[in-house]
Parts: C-alpha cells; structure tokens; sequence
C-alpha cells in the first residue's frame, strides 16, 4: 500500500469528500485543505475517515483566490487532486463572477502555480465538467474533444448556472494555458463528471440531503415535491465512480495531460422522472408511508454524452442511475430513521 502524500482542496464537499475517503482507503496520506478549524472534527470523526486519522493532516486555506494560497499546503506532496470550486445554488450571490466564476479560475491557477514551485509533486487531478465540453445541439455526440466555446463576459450574469458553466470552462481553459506557457513536470488529468448523484457521508440531516447543497437535488426533486424549473441535462454519474477515478488517475500507468468525462447510461443517457419508479419499487414501504410522496417532476433535456473513454482506461463499468436513487434515497432514509428515534 502507498504511504505517499496527497493534497485534496474542496474535501468537506459532496466529491471532495468522496475523494478524501477512496485516497485514504487506496493506503494514500492525505493533507486536507480547508478554510475552517471547525471542519477538522467533522471529518475525522466521519464514518469512512474515522479508521485512518493516524493518515490525515489538515492545512487551512481561506481564500483559494489569494496568490500564493497553496504554497505551504504543497510542501513535500506527491499528487494533488483539486476539487474545490464554486457550484451552483441559492447561497450564492451576484454579481456571480465574484462569488462563482472568480473562484474557480483563481482557484485552479493558484494550485497550479503552488505546484509547480514544488519538486515531489507528480500529478495533479483537477475536477472539471461536462460543462466544458456540452453543446445545446441534441443531435451531437459529445466527448473530451467537442469542447464548448468560451462564453462571453456578459453570459455569466445570467443566473448562476451560467455562471457555473463560464467558471468551468474558463478554468479549463487556464489549465490548457497553464500546460502551454508553463510546460509543468507533472501531468495533468481533468476529470469531467455530470450531475454526481449518491450518498453525502458529511450530510446527516434529512433537510441537509435534500437540500440544494448537493447535485443530489436534481434527481431528488421528482421523489419529494417538487422538481426543477426548466429542463435538465439527462447526465448523471455515481459519486462512487467519480471518487474511484480520480485516486485511479493518479496511477503513473496512466497517460497524463488528457481528460476524462464521467457519464453513466450510455450515449442516451437516462430520465430524471425515472427516480420515482425505481423508489416505488425499491422502497415501496417508505412510498406507502408517505416518506416519498412522488409529487415532483423535472423535464429531462436530450443530450448525448460518450464517456466510455474513462470505463476502458480506468477498466470499470458505471454503476447505473437505480443504484444513484438508490445510494441517495437510503441515505436520506437512514437519516429519516436516525432522527425518529
């Protein structure tokens, strides 16, 4: 097993997190960074984290947009999986290049710019989007390589959904350039998920997991009710598949400086509404309770995503959007059972 040192940004949110617990399991060390003291409990005592805290140190970074906010968190770190960057919700406010598309451009240059001043680093994972690359032509296959064109300035004022596919591609972009200007001794891997769907360890509460803090509202909106104002993308991925491949890219064995778009359901994708046949049937006595009411439903947008590319490479099969309903709704159940007794 590995004892190398990993740096991981964004750990106390929904991939980040993820990403903490698969490192820590695969035999990696991990150095956590995070922008609060109060974080620190939180994780060690989470039930993934709890049996390897001998293995986790923390850093804090309170503003990933300063210059120089990673440089001590770099020292001696082998590999760096960044993940933390804004994403879309109530919470955050205009103008959204501030609080959205500032952040996460910043953000990854910073990281970059740490790395590259440190010699043992080897690799760095950034978490990117199908953002980067998703067209609104519902006739084109979309993969790694159909990137999608550089937003304009006034697009990301539009709400904050616009402004979390700007900050997406803008970062990737910088990243290209990074890799350009730079020419780093380390590889660079971007892992694009769609809308990760499954079990949040760090959200113990049942208004916490069907809140909005999480991708996990789009596929929960259907079950409970309501559901979303306007079509969405039929894109989803098990947050299991997105944390196993970005520790799994870590491996020297694979090629760096390439990208990876993480997509269950094949090129059709899947339904949003489907969510609630899949609850009928696996937890019908929570339907019949009243638990799931049903009531909600999202209108699901035709787009075709091709993200074989990661099965073949990283060797796995995408675990499919029943057991996403099913990994979120027993999540949310337990809690729903947690807080009755």
């Amino acid at each position: 097993m590995t004892q190398e040192l990993i740096l991981i940004t964004g750990g106390t949110g929904f991939v980040g997190y993820a990403c903490v617990a698969r490192a820590l399991h695969q035999g990696y060390r991990v150095r956590l960074a995070i922008r609060n003291e109060s974080d620190v409990e939180k994780i060690k005592t989470a039930p993934s984290c709890r049996p390897y805290t001998g293995a986790i140190e923390f850093t804090v970074v309170k503003d990933i947009c300063q210059e120089a906010a990673f440089n001590d968190a770099m020292k001696d770190v082998s590999y760096v999986i960044h993940v933390a960057s804004p994403t879309p919700g109530p919470d955050k406010a205009e103008p959204f290049h501030d609080s959205i598309v500032k952040p996460a451009v910043s953000g990854t240059v910073n990281v970059l710019q740490a790395a590259a001043k440190v010699p043992s680093v080897k690799r760095v994972v950034i978490t990117s989007s199908v953002s980067v690359f998703l067209t609104d032509d519902p006739t084109r296959v979309h993969d790694e390589t159909t990137l999608a064109p550089v937003p304009d300035d006034s697009f990301a004022t539009k709400d904050v959904y616009a402004a979390y596919h700007t900050s997406k591609v803008l970062a990737y972009k910088s990243t290209q350039d990074f890799i350009r200007d730079t020419k780093p001794l380390f590889p660079i891997i971007n892992i694009m998920p769609s809308f990760v769907i499954g079990k949040h360890e760090l959200l113990t509460t049942p208004e916490d997991i069907i809140s909005p803090k999480t991708s996990n509202s789009v596929a929960l909106g259907p079950i409970f009710d309501d559901g979303m104002p306007f079509p969405m993308p039929c894109a989803a991925v098990h947050i299991d598949d997105v944390a196993n491949v970005h520790v799994a890219a870590l491996d020297p064995k694979i090629d760096g400086n390439q990208d990876f778009a993480l997509n269950a359901g094949g090129i059709e994708g899947m339904q949003w509404n489907d969510a609630k046949e899949i609850v009928k049937r696996r937890f019908p006595e929570a339907v019949d309770k009243g638990l799931l009411p049903l009531k909600g439903s999202t209108e699901t947008k035709s787009m075709k995503i091709d993200a074989s590319k990661a099965e073949r490479v990283f060797n796995f099969r995408y675990k499919d959007f029943e057991e996403q309903i099913m990994s979120v709704v027993g999540h949310y159940l337990d809690a729903v059972e947690r807080s009755n007794q």
